[in-house]
């Protein structure tokens, strides 16, 4: 899965403001069109040399035959292009599209008859509807072998142009769910911000006047996870995909935030992070347990007994010896559960927007592959993120 941008679709860009002419070549490249006609010349002058022996006039015929279908096929395609681009009704679009194929392979039969009569000598009895000499029973020279062939490109066409449309669509999709997870995550980093900060600023001046020498740890700290927060400011929205990093990296921020707040609650507050190597390594969006860790410690302090012990655990495990592996990262308080209610009631919010964000997240990202729950049991508080390891992202690989 891609990181850091979104994935080209077969080399397609769909351009801002779509040009017809422009489309239609993307749609059918002009390789593609050339391939079809040049195989159609070439059995053209394979069929026609058997009813006529003279290969040079049939080489002619058919460079006539295949460039004059090149020609005609480009005017078609063009004006099929606007004609499916139109509001008329499915069933117009149809008519209008057999009808244009019939009246295009009329005309190229007339152009190629024309052009026959000027380079076969013997063009009149072949080509006289009637006759029974010989070249009249090439089957590319029959007048309904005109308006099929371009049946047959038209499907050939469309079918093109539906799969670059389907393309442009899933390309489409790929940036509104990409812009959506970067709202969800600024919207959580925000969240975040301001109360924490706010309380940290309050806890740098209270230790200025009571304890100067913890200063330095706590604005080290605070800007430790200050840079966390600003790592992908400098990346363009419309451009970039939503910032990936290592669990230890996530991890690391939530040190930097409980190590604050551990200056803020002093003996008040208890916490351990316990990360595996392998775990440690697996790549997850940014923001994604920091969120957790902010609500251990806001509602926690409101229902745990003293001290709240909070507790950080990321694991690579499976669930049965032949089951695939997954990560798992858990977020443990001492307290309970907070109803909606409850916390509307006391005024203060916290309605559970951060957790359903990261529910949101987890399933755009990885859909069926993760799994989030938020339990209590025996007085702890657990909310544990599962994402199956075939699903994460894959870290970048460096050439030796």
């Amino acid at each position: 899965m891609a990181t850091t941008s979104i994935p080209s679709l077969a080399g397609i860009e769909a351009p801002d403001r779509e040009d017809p002419v422009l489309s239609f070549r993307t749609a059918l490249p002009l390789g593609l069109q050339l391939l079809f006609w040049t195989v159609y010349g070439v059995v053209f002058y394979g069929t026609l040399l058997r009813y006529l022996p003279f290969p040079p006039i049939a080489q002619h015929l058919a460079l006539w035959a295949a460039g004059s279908g090149l020609a005609i096929s480009s005017f078609m395609g063009f004006g099929l292009h606007l004609l499916l681009d139109t509001t008329l009704h499915p069933i117009g679009k149809t008519a209008g599209v057999l009808g244009t194929v019939a009246g295009s392979g009329a005309g190229w039969g007339g152009l190629y008859y024309w052009g026959a009569e000027a380079l076969n000598p013997f063009a009149g009895p072949v080509l006289n509807l009637t006759a029974t000499l010989p070249g009249q029973g090439a089957l590319l020279t029959w007048p309904l072998a005109f308006p099929l062939l371009l049946l047959l490109w038209s499907g050939l066409a469309l079918g093109v142009r539906h799969l670059y449309q389907q393309q442009v669509q899933r390309r489409q999709l790929l940036e509104a769910e990409m812009a959506a997870e970067r709202a969800r995550l600024r919207m959580l980093r925000y969240q975040l911000n301001p109360h924490f900060f706010f309380n940290a600023l309050n806890t740098i001046g209270a230790l200025a006047e009571n304890a100067p020498g913890q200063v330095q740890t706590a604005v080290r700290e605070l800007s430790g996870f200050l840079r966390y927060t600003l790592l992908d400011s400098t990346e363009s929205p419309e451009t970039s995909a939503v910032q990936v990093v290592p669990l230890q990296d996530e991890l690391e921020a939530a040190r930097h935030y409980l190590t604050v707040e551990k200056i803020r609650f002093e003996e008040d507050l208890q916490w351990t992070v316990d990360l595996d190597e392998e775990s440690a390594a697996q790549r997850i969006p940014a923001f994604l347990v920091l969120p957790l860790v902010e609500n251990a410690i806001k509602h926690g302090q409101r229902t745990s007994p003293s001290p709240l012990r909070v507790a950080i655990r990321g694991q690579m495990t499976t669930a049965a010896p032949s089951a695939p592996s997954q990560l798992v990262v858990e977020v443990t308080n001492t307290g309970h559960l907070r109803s909606e209610g409850h916390l509307r009631s006391e005024g203060k919010g916290g309605t559970g927007t951060g957790l359903d964000n990261v529910r949101a997240r987890l399933d755009a990202r990885y859909a069926d592959h993760s799994r989030f729950a938020l339990t209590e049991k025996d007085g702890r508080v657990r909310a544990r993120i599962e994402i199956d390891a075939d699903a994460l992202d894959k870290p970048p690989t460096t050439d030796a």
